[in-house]
């Protein structure tokens, strides 16, 4: 088997090649923020409410859904996508609870092997380049 490879350039120009599955830095380009709500443990839950100095029962009532999986609840989406995604001046994402942030968040692995991340590439290509 295998192991497809890339090579990207970073913006200072610099050339990196990547296997498919090796880790790659965030793009901050918002689409696993826009495409996915993770759900929410009750450990998430505490964090989100301590970080925002509200009761565990306020957070869920405002910033989760209820649905019938293990967790119980889903991150709440908005029409921008992720209740706390927003945007710099410069285009860029960022989580308004990053440090805090749930845990199925916190472990997603930007890679080239997912779809998101090419698209994120793209999309933060500089035009003509």
């Amino acid at each position: 088997m295998s192991i497809e490879k890339a090579i990207i350039k970073t913006i200072e120009g610099k050339e990196i090649t990547l296997a498919e599955q090796t880790p790659i830095p965030c793009f901050r380009c918002g689409i696993c923020c826009t495409c996915y709500q993770p759900p929410l443990t009750a450990e998430d839950i505490e964090n989100i409410a301590s970080v925002l100095g509200i009761s565990g029962a306020k957070c869920i009532s405002k910033y989760a859904v209820k649905v019938p999986i293990k967790e119980g609840y889903l991150l709440k989406q908005i029409k921008k996508g992720c209740i706390f995604l927003a945007w710099d001046a410069d285009g860029k994402a960022r989580c308004t609870i990053y440090p805090s942030r749930p845990k199925a968040c916190r472990e997603w692995i930007p890679s080239l092997a997912k779809p998101e991340c090419l698209e994120g590439l793209v999309n933060s290509s500089p035009k003509g380049k």
